[in-house]
């Protein structure tokens, strides 16, 4: 993935010594280490966690600045969400700082739901049945009869929940609503990793503009 440079100050002259600068700072402060993301796993089974981020969108560079509600993390960068859609600090989202909070009480539960060719769609609206208040969402990767079918749009500055190779359709964080309609009339054979999270969230998440 290359790296796309915003210039973010009032002064457009930067220098390459000046980028490169800005570069390793924003790199050496991201926030995202060992300690903030052992507050995040050192919790997340009990509460909700949410980052408080300072930084901005690498497609248009414009500010990011907000509160978002974690939904985990991979190495020290997190995934997060406002509701609105999913995003990944480090590549939708570059921050300049980055700190955690503990929040409300709620109940993390993982589990795995396998697919033997067969239809996907009636053991993932049990799930929605089962857990009504609940987020719900999908990790791993399933092979479908008709890929040809499968349609996922892409959206401007969220990651990548759902991703079709071939006749596989990878799942990333998704939520199980729109796992739903790509697998619509699909015979799936594979592993899923389901993440549920109890109560359901509100998103009255402040975010500032």
């Amino acid at each position: 993935m290359g790296f796309r440079y915003c210039d973010r100050s009032t002064n457009s002259r930067n220098s390459f010594s000046q980028w490169w600068g800005i570069t390793q700072k924003v790199s050496q402060n991201l926030g995202l280490r060992d300690g903030i993301v052992r507050v995040y796993n050192e919790n997340a089974s009990t509460n909700k966690v949410y980052a408080s981020i300072t930084g901005y969108w690498t497609s248009d560079c414009t500010t990011a600045d907000g509160k978002y509600l974690i939904l985990g993390n991979e190495g020290r960068e997190f995934v997060v969400t406002d509701g609105r859609g999913v995003y990944k600090t480090g590549e939708q989202i570059i921050t300049s700082r980055v700190t955690t909070e503990v929040g409300e009480a709620a109940r993390t539960e993982i589990r795995n739901l396998t697919f033997n060719d067969e239809d996907a769609i009636p053991a993932l609206e049990q799930l929605q049945q089962a857990y009504p208040d609940a987020d719900i969402y999908l990790n791993g990767e399933l092979t479908v009869d008709f890929p040809e079918d499968v349609r996922i749009a892409i959206e401007p500055n969220q990651m990548a929940t759902a991703a079709l190779s071939g006749n596989r359709i990878k799942f990333d964080y998704c939520g199980v609503g729109r796992a739903i309609a790509y697998l619509k009339d699909q015979y799936a054979v594979g592993t899923l990793e389901i993440k549920v999270v109890q109560p359901r969230s509100k998103y009255d998440i402040q975010k500032n503009s």
